[in-house]
């Protein structure tokens, strides 16, 4: 993360603090399951500031086969001495069934031979901020908020531009080989009302025809900007035909349609217009995950409460478009007593880790002070917690 971006979340933190907001029993999980919450640290290990990486945020993960998990981050170092920093890093984590055994990380490289961000703007304009993705058949497709600095400078001294599709034709080889190809992606939107972003997190259900892509609606608000979940969904296999993608425009609460599984069979519960999208939760996250979590029969939402924040919560719902449930809090992550300057963002759940009855959930600390940021390995680096849970009686 840029010292610009540092200084916008310090921004945000100032202003929801003043905002009153309570997690809300999710009904699903409050009534008939507990659950209990532990560090990861078998997992975590294998993000340890080392000399090939040096730490970063983002987080997202993407199956790319059984064996191999692939990682894309933002803004990263390069070695653990945090002297030098690109915009983006990826890494491909492998796989013994759900148990890590191997890491190998990936930047890019320049013509004369220095690192460098290992995917780049093909108009060499601004920068990528690597997002979520998801394998369909032979291609991978990974999202990429495009990044530019702008006059002004100082800590608000950036603005985004755009959203990429980056597709990968060869995902079976190793990174450096892959060929990869840009396409901007028609529906952004950032004006004085706030902005629309599609890129936030992906759903690939096995047993359907759709690939469903999730982002956010912003709402500009007197304190800070509030964000909305949005969906969008794309036949699998047709994900470059980026007209063909189709935004959910229905109703986003329990009792507005006669079954849950009307929300994705009505058609007119789905338009071409990303401006009509329903805002489908408040108060989400600009990154977040969505999966399903076989023990609660349901799909799952995992964010940052409000984007910056110490707390975890998670929603539920029957369909991949809802409705959601209120938040439930899963995870208040401990103080940094030796930064009282530290911050935290980017939750989010990896399903390709977790057994049927639980979520492993990533978030990452980082520090309003950069030069304790470059100094201390032990933030500004993935970590990770598992969040059991057990049925209860009925």
């Amino acid at each position: 993360m840029s010292s610009c971006r540092v200084w916008i979340f310090f921004a945000l933190a100032v202003l929801s603090a003043q905002h009153s907001w309570t997690a809300q029993p999710n009904t699903l999980t409050a009534n008939h399951f507990r659950f209990t919450v532990e560090k990861a640290p078998d997992i975590e290990k294998w993000f340890d500031p080392t000399d090939a990486w040096g730490g970063a945020d983002g987080v997202f993960s993407i199956p790319l086969d059984a064996h191999r998990l692939l990682f894309t981050f933002g803004d990263t170092f390069t070695t653990r001495q945090r002297r030098k920093m690109v915009n983006n890093s990826i890494a491909i984590l492998r796989l013994e069934g759900r148990t890590p055994a191997g890491i190998d990380f990936f930047f890019g490289q320049t013509a004369d031979g220095a690192v460098q961000s290992f995917a780049v703007p093909q108009d060499n304009r601004g920068v990528f901020w690597l997002a979520a993705g998801v394998r369909d058949g032979s291609q991978l497709h990974l999202f990429a908020a495009h990044i530019e600095l702008t006059s002004q400078g100082g800590p608000f001294g950036f603005r985004q531009i755009g959203e990429s599709l980056l597709t990968v034709d060869n995902p079976d080889e190793s990174p450096p080989r892959w060929q990869i190809r840009q396409q901007e992606i028609p529906y952004f939107r950032s004006d004085n009302q706030g902005s629309t972003v599609i890129g936030s997190a992906t759903l690939d259900p096995m047993d359907g025809p759709y690939i469903y892509l999730y982002g956010f609606d912003e709402e500009k608000t007197p304190l800070f900007p509030i964000k909305h979940a949005i969906a969008a969904r794309v036949e699998k296999g047709r994900m470059e035909k980026l007209s063909e993608w189709e935004f959910y425009c229905g109703p986003a609460k329990a009792g507005e349609s006669d079954s849950p599984d009307a929300l994705l069979t009505t058609e007119r519960f789905w338009t071409h217009d990303f401006a009509r999208a329903t805002r489908l939760a408040r108060e989400v996250a600009s990154e977040y995950s969505v999966s399903y979590l076989p023990v609660l029969r349901a799909y799952v939402m995992v964010y940052t409460r409000l984007g910056l924040s110490q707390e975890i919560v998670m929603r539920s719902a029957p369909t991949p478009v809802g409705p959601w449930s209120a938040p439930l809090l899963l995870y208040r992550i401990p103080d940094v007593p030796e930064d009282i300057k530290a911050f935290f963002y980017a939750a989010k759940a990896h399903p390709a880790l977790a057994a049927d009855d639980e979520l492993v959930v990533s978030y990452v600390a980082n520090s309003f002070d950069f030069a304790r940021l470059v100094r201390n390995p032990d933030i500004y680096r993935p970590r990770f917690i598992r969040v059991n849970f057990t049925p209860t009686a009925k």
